[in-house]
This record gives C-alpha cells, structure tokens and sequence, in this order.
C-alpha cells in the first residue's frame, strides 16, 4: 500500500452505513473515496453522484478489486457476507477494513484472520467504538487503580425499530437480530476491560422472524468479576456501561 500518497478508498456495497462512512471519509485528510462497487451499477453511480465526480464505479465487486484505482476495501455488506466478501479482497492483495459485526461466527473469523496472515495483509473489523476517546479515559482510569478490583460491569445498547420482517434487522437470511447488530458493543466493552470469560449464560426473546429481539448474557471472569449485557430492538434504552469496583466506579 502507497504510504507517501493519500490512501485510495473503494467501499464494496451501497447501503446506509456506506453512506455514512464516505460522508465521514471526507474529513480525512491522509485518504479519500476513489470508487465504489455494487451488483447494480446503477446503484454505484447513484452513490458516487453523491460525492467527487471522480469517483470510478463499478458493476461487480471483482471489477473494482481488479481495477488498480483502490488501495484498501471497505466491507460495508450485510453481515452474513462478510466472510465472503473478505476473502475475495484479500486474494485480490487488498487490505479490508470490515463492518462490524466481523463475521457470523468464530469459524468464519479465523479462516478470515488466517488468510490475513498467510497473504501479510492488512484486515481490521470496523467497530467504532474501539477507537473512541471515552473508552481509552475509562482504561486509564482502570489502570490507576482508583475504582480498586473490579466486581461487575453492566452494558447496555437498545433501539426501537419498527419490526417488518423484510428488514435486515430481522431477517435471519442476512444474520439480523439485535445481538450481531448492537449487542457486540457490550460485549467489546466487557471483553476490553475483563478479557474472556471462564463462562457465559444466554437468553433472549425471539422476533417472528426467529431472529432475537431481545438478547441478555451474563459472563463470569477469572478474577471473580461478572458482566450483565443486554441489547434489544424493542426498547430505547440508555446505551451506557456501569463498571463497578471495590473503591468506586465508573459510568459511562
């Protein structure tokens, strides 16, 4: 990858989030958005019209790996394509940057990380919270030793939505339910800060769809420390993490 030019971005798929990436995309001064690839060219160039006229756009997703004009991939397809998709950039000697959730399952995920490796290329899952400030001040805080041993942390992400089963939220065939959309956020944050767990309860209440509206777990660590982590579709909840110490405590 060129290191002394502005980074070449191509955005494989043309949803929201794609959307929301290139708008943010121009705030950055070191890369910007050089193509974009759907199934249906006219959807490409539906989403380029929106940005640079020189933006390149592409047909097939191939099309654009093979095409010279990118240095690095955004993977902005639906979850149970994430696997698939990765693979085809990193055999085509691109580095991803792929949208959260990374995968649909463990296995899937290794074979993703074991190409990386065996190709020397670059893949990083695009979860934004592992990058926000407030959680780097929330390690400092832990590594002072302020708030003592920790005893529990509660994490919580919940939205309302509309339920109608076409949604991608809600169709299993594109790996919907409310713990791969939004629960991955508590679970990172209790991942970060009390590593993995020794061992994990789970329940949830399921959409007509048979994909979970409502997902709860509960975690236990080495140290002794335990997790309660909730996400939903049914409810706007207040999306924030308690961490609870022997000393004090930290909310976020």
């Amino acid at each position: 990858m060129k290191t002394t030019q502005p980074i070449r971005w191509g955005i494989l798929a043309c949803g929201g989030i794609a959307r929301k990436f290139a708008d943010d995309l121009a705030y950055v001064t070191d890369g910007y958005l050089a193509a974009v690839a759907s199934r249906d060219i006219t959807r490409a160039q539906e989403f380029a019209s929106h940005y640079s006229k020189d933006v390149k756009t592409y047909g097939s997703y191939e099309a654009m790996l093979a095409s010279g004009e990118i240095d690095v991939v955004y993977i902005a397809s639906p979850h149970a394509l994430h696997y698939e998709h990765t693979i085809l950039c990193l055999d085509a000697d691109l580095p991803v940057l792929c949208e959260k959730a990374f995968a649909i399952n463990s296995g899937q995920v290794a074979k993703m990380i074991a190409k990386a490796r065996e190709k020397n290329i670059f893949l990083m899952e695009a979860l934004w919270t592992r990058f926000h400030p407030s959680v780097a001040k929330v390690q400092e805080i832990l590594a002072s030793g302020v708030i003592g041993d920790i005893l529990h942390l509660e994490a919580d992400f919940g939205i309302k939505l509309p339920y109608v089963e076409e949604a991608r939220w809600f169709n299993p065939y594109l790996t919907g339910g409310s713990l791969m959309d939004i629960g991955i956020y508590p679970l990172f944050i209790s991942k970060l800060i009390l590593g993995q767990p020794l061992e994990l309860k789970a329940t949830g209440v399921m959409a007509g769809t048979g994909v979970d509206m409502n997902c709860s777990i509960v975690t236990k660590y080495k140290s002794g420390a335990t997790a309660t982590l909730f996400s939903t579709f049914a409810a706007q909840t207040d999306t924030t993490c308690t961490i609870y110490g022997t000393l004090g405590k930290i909310f976020m």
